[in-house]
């Protein structure tokens, strides 16, 4: 692997690239409700989604009792500390940043943490529902900005594209969960293809899938084509990670791909 790959794969590795992804998602947004988010409240969702993200790593490594069969929970364990340390400071600038953020996305802010918290805390018993509920909490904290300053409420179009923008996250979480499949068992952690099998959860996939491209079309149809054009990219890339497994599980390239989707909002915020 190159120099660049090895600095994204460090980057993806400490979830990094997924806070990223969330502020452009979440700018994403902004600009499509029309609405202007501070800097501020950037900051704040990029903290909050790295902190989660991380402190959900270290929970899976601390639960594993011998080396990680992951390279992701191997970097965890062995900087547990380290990493446990950051987060605590991370805490701590994000608890700041909440001064100067706008009160609407404050008090809608602090009920989604307090979902987040009780994930964190239930997360071992969710099995199945891990990843519905981390697809969800994502999308909710993404949307969450714009929303709250929103001062028309959504449109159809506007709920055809949150769907399929949830959608996206969902699919990209199960289609992980496939490429996890025999390390997850092998550290004996819970998730949608361990529950179902991989059989049920291709098929789930497959539906997903056509009921996306449903989503997207009907998107074109309403007029929403640059919001489209997006989302099509996206669901094109999880779709190449769907078909052509033995190429993207080697060196984690799915993880690499499946997470940079996120990023090709940013796109649209300069064109059009």
């Amino acid at each position: 692997m190159n120099t660049p790959g090895k600095v994204y794969r460090l980057l993806n590795v400490l979830s990094l690239d997924v806070a990223l992804g969330a502020v452009c998602c979440a700018a994403w947004f902004a600009k499509g409700f029309q609405v202007q988010l501070r800097p501020y409240a950037y900051l704040a969702l990029g903290l909050t989604v790295w902190i989660i993200y991380t402190a959900d790593h270290l929970l899976d490594a601390s639960k594993i009792t011998r080396e990680a069969s992951t390279y992701r929970h191997r970097f965890h364990q062995k900087r547990f500390k380290i990493l446990l340390t950051i987060i605590l400071l991370a805490v701590i600038v994000d608890f700041t940043l909440l001064f100067f953020i706008r009160l609407k996305i404050l008090y809608a802010g602090l009920g989604l943490f307090s979902i987040v918290i009780l994930y964190l805390l239930v997360n071992r018993w969710l099995s199945f529902a891990k990843e519905i509920v981390i697809a969800l909490v994502y999308s909710c904290g993404v949307l969450l900005p714009a929303f709250s300053l929103k001062q028309t409420s959504l449109s159809m179009s506007d709920t055809l594209w949150v769907a399929s923008f949830f959608l996206t996250t969902l699919i990209n979480l199960i289609l992980f969960s496939v490429y996890d499949a025999h390390s997850d068992q092998a550290d004996g952690s819970n998730s949608f293809v361990l529950t179902f099998g991989e059989v049920f959860t291709r098929k789930i996939l497959n539906g997903f899938f056509i009921l996306q491209a449903v989503l997207i079309g009907t998107l074109v149809y309403k007029a929403m084509l640059p919001v489209s054009v997006v989302l099509f990219l996206m669901n094109a890339t999880l779709l190449v990670l769907f078909l052509n497994q033995l190429f993207f599980r080697q060196f984690d390239r799915y993880r690499l791909y499946g997470d940079v989707i996120f990023l090709f909002p940013v796109v649209l915020l300069y064109v059009g």
